[in-house]
């Protein structure tokens, strides 16, 4: 029994010395012989793992048992004054230099430093958002409040919008990073989330589905999962009835920020027409889009065009420099867009083309195909 003990003893140091780890080092100039935490992130909760005391120098030395050695974890270090995230992989050598401000240095880990490109961008945000309120409290019970209230909430929804695009890029630009993860979950200080949106849930799924396949037990993208089925749930337009206007409606935004329902045209044969602003070609193809309008317009034809474009203000002067007279919407969300999934689409132009009894009858066709079709329609 005794030599049984013994080898089971030895089983579990043995285990516990193979242990995959990431080591972690640094100095922190402002925090000499100072205590601090750290703590992992976990997808839903943070547990503490352990505290150490910087040296007279503010270095420090950590040794990270990776509970799990097939994916990186996120580790918060905190000082009174100070918290600085990494996410770290099974045998990483971390370097991290700080002097106790924003900036700091990080070394060794490829998807720390990620991380740290991603907080720093979003800490100039955060720190818009800040000046914006202050100037709002400093105009507080003066006679312009309402002008100044007005012009504040235009620039922190710029500010905002701005935030969301960047965020949107570095997801794609990391699909299978975790750092991707940290990007989808940003909150402004008051709790606002950057992917507020309900719609937003087709972020949620693109990276839980990129990162699935490498890393198909992680606790993290099991919860990108619940988050995307969690809106898609309580997403309107997961809800169309189909059956009852003929095809899936849309209720997009146009140039003035007004939704407009593609359902609310009524008794007209429709063009459903998606394309991005930004693609000269297509803009060229717009030419022959407005003399198929001038053409049939008056006939009962009329096309809802869908811009699959992230910068709207772009989109919207396109829209008034060409003149175009139908209607024009975008939600500002590119590939992310709802109505991509809704209409399957693959590439762009993509159109789809609804008779006056609200039936889809074609799809895919352009130039003199598309006119005749309209032509025969409109009679």
């Amino acid at each position: 029994m005794k030599k049984i003990v013994l080898l089971s003893v030895l089983a579990i140091m043995a285990w516990s010395c193979s242990q995959p780890s990431a080591n972690i080092s640094g100095c922190i100039s402002s925090a000499p012989d100072t205590k601090f935490s750290i703590s992992r992130l976990g997808a839903t909760t943070q547990l503490l793992l352990d505290t150490i005391r910087t040296d007279a120098k503010g270095c420090f030395k950590y040794k990270y048992k990776m509970p799990n050695a097939t994916e990186p974890a996120f580790l918060l270090l905190t000082t009174d004054s100070l918290q600085l995230t990494l996410l770290v992989n099974a045998g990483e050598k971390v370097e991290l230099t700080s002097d106790g401000g924003p900036e700091y240095m990080v070394s060794g880990s490829e998807n720390s430093l990620l991380l740290k490109e991603l907080n720093k961008n979003f800490n100039i945000s955060m720190l818009r958002f800040d000046s914006l309120y202050k100037v709002l409290d400093e105009h507080k019970g003066t006679k312009d409040y309402d002008a100044v209230y007005k012009q504040i909430n235009i620039e922190l929804g710029s500010v905002y919008v701005k935030q969301k695009r960047d965020a949107i890029k570095f997801i794609f630009q990391n699909p299978t990073s975790f750092a991707a993860i940290a990007a989808i979950y940003q909150r402004y200080p008051d709790g606002l989330p950057v992917f507020a949106a309900t719609s937003d849930g087709v972020y949620f799924k693109m990276l839980h589905d990129s990162l699935q396949s490498i890393y198909p037990n992680s606790a993290y993208v099991a919860a990108l999962r619940d988050e995307y089925e969690y809106r898609m749930r309580n997403d309107e337009l997961s809800s169309i009835n189909v059956e009852e206007i003929g095809f899936p409606d849309l209720d997009l935004p146009d140039v003035n920020a007004q939704k407009i329902k593609l359902s609310a045209i009524k008794d007209k044969v429709i063009l459903i027409y998606f394309w991005v602003s930004a693609n000269i070609e297509q803009r060229m193809e717009n030419n022959e889009l407005i003399n198929l309008y001038n053409k049939y317009s008056s006939k009962g034809f009329e096309i809802y065009q869908v811009a699959l474009d992230t910068d709207k203000p772009a989109w919207a002067k396109q829209v008034k420099t060409q003149g175009l007279p139908w209607v024009n919407v975008c939600d500002g969300l590119g590939t992310g867009s709802r109505a991509i999934q809704i209409y399957n689409i693959q590439r762009v132009p993509a159109s789809f083309i609804i008779d006056k009894s609200g039936q889809i009858v074609a799809s895919n066709i352009f130039g003199k195909d598309l006119e005749k079709k309209i032509a025969e329609l409109c009679k």
